[in-house]
């Protein structure tokens, strides 16, 4: 390509991005819609997701399958971040181990969107579904929210429902 050719192209490509960003702010144009992105990975020990709250803030969380404590956290807006909230609360019992019998429990978990209000405390804009992989039941956690917080706080999530794909779904 000749330099005369690479300097029109330039020039051409430059004159689209102009016009681009010049109808980007005209009154009534509309940019797109933020995206919000939750991830969900698992492992042989471990699930993890993240999940929006409110407010713009994100909570990390993470089931360990040896003991089935799902904890979790809020990055705080001090610098440097670091948590400011944390969540606890084991699931073995909502989803139906007894106590003293669990033997190598394998589970899944993800976040959901949700509009909901949970007798009195404020949850958050998502909830979390933690799975039994051996049984498919599966357990709705709401997470208490609000923007205003102590610091440091720690809450408990909150079980809302249980689902038991297999009828009566026994337990392990």
């Amino acid at each position: 390509m000749t330099s005369s050719a690479f300097l029109r192209s330039a020039a051409a490509a430059a004159a689209i991005l102009a016009l681009g960003i010049a109808i980007g702010r005209l009154p009534g144009v509309r940019g797109l819609p933020a995206a919000h992105a939750v991830s969900a990975t698992a492992d042989d020990a471990f699930a993890v997701c993240t999940a929006p709250l409110g407010d713009g803030a994100e909570g990390f969380f993470i089931l360990d399958f040896e003991t089935g404590d799902l904890s979790g956290g809020v990055l705080g807006t001090q610098n440097p971040p670091k948590f400011a909230r944390g969540y606890r609360h084991n699931v073995l019992k909502d989803l139906g181990f007894k106590p003293g019998k669990v033997k190598a429990p394998r589970f899944l978990m993800v976040s959901g969107v949700s509009g909901l209000v949970g007798g009195g405390t404020q949850l958050a804009a998502s909830v979390l579904y933690v799975t039994d992989a051996a049984t498919g039941v599966t357990v709705a956690y709401g997470i208490p929210w609000s923007a205003v917080a102590g610091p440091a706080a720690t809450a408990e999530l909150v079980p809302l429902d249980v689902a038991r794909p297999r009828g009566a779904g026994k337990a392990p």
